[in-house]
């Protein structure tokens, strides 16, 4: 996996239902943030497929809440789920998934929130330290942050620095990877 901060996060999609992977995969094909690289139909395989993918995240059908754990390990999952598939949902949350979404009735942008919400609250930051490091994601500089959440430079540049120091980094590039998922565990310090 890249580290580039323009590069899409990388999407699995599992779903035993084709119509309702054809219906995700078309939605997240639409956008520019989103790279679908694998779907399947078959949970079991779904492990192997991510460990050798390496996707950013997987959308994983409710019916497969027991592979939420080894997905987990090297993804951001969320469940498919309607309504209805509660005992699922709490399943695969138990074991590793950052959340669930419905099928139908979500949008790219409500993937996206999810995603940033599962770092933000995992990776320990405020609000508008996850706003910031978002648009150091896509590639922003501090001047450019800065104009657009109407902040001086200095503020921002204190915002970055407190967010390498709560993430234990000190370049944009690892403040990135952490953010997106990319490395979910950084080596101790010497």
């Amino acid at each position: 996996m890249s580290v580039d901060e323009t590069a899409p996060l990388r999407v699995l999609v599992v779903d035993g239902d084709a119509h309702v992977r054809a219906d995700v995969i078309s939605l997240l094909d639409g956008s520019s943030e989103l790279q679908v690289v694998a779907e399947t139909h078959d949970a079991a395989a779904a492990v192997p497929l991510a460990e050798r993918l390496r996707p950013d995240i997987v959308l994983l059908d409710a019916g497969a809440a027991q592979h939420a754990t080894p997905l987990s390990r090297s993804s951001r999952v969320f469940v498919l789920a309607s309504a209805d598939d509660g005992p699922a949902v709490e399943t695969a949350i138990r074991g590793g998934a950052c959340g669930h979404l419905v099928p139908g009735a979500f949008t790219v942008h409500d993937l996206i929130r999810s995603v940033r919400d599962a770092n933000r609250v995992s990776l320990g930051l405020s609000a508008r330290e996850a706003e910031v490091m978002d648009l150091i994601a896509t590639g922003r500089s501090n001047g450019e942050i800065a104009r657009q959440l109407f902040l001086s430079e200095k503020t921002v540049k204190n915002h970055v620095n407190r967010i390498y120091g709560k993430l234990g980094v000190s370049s944009r590039a690892t403040a990135i990877a952490l953010w997106r998922g990319i490395v979910s565990v950084l080596p101790g310090r010497e």
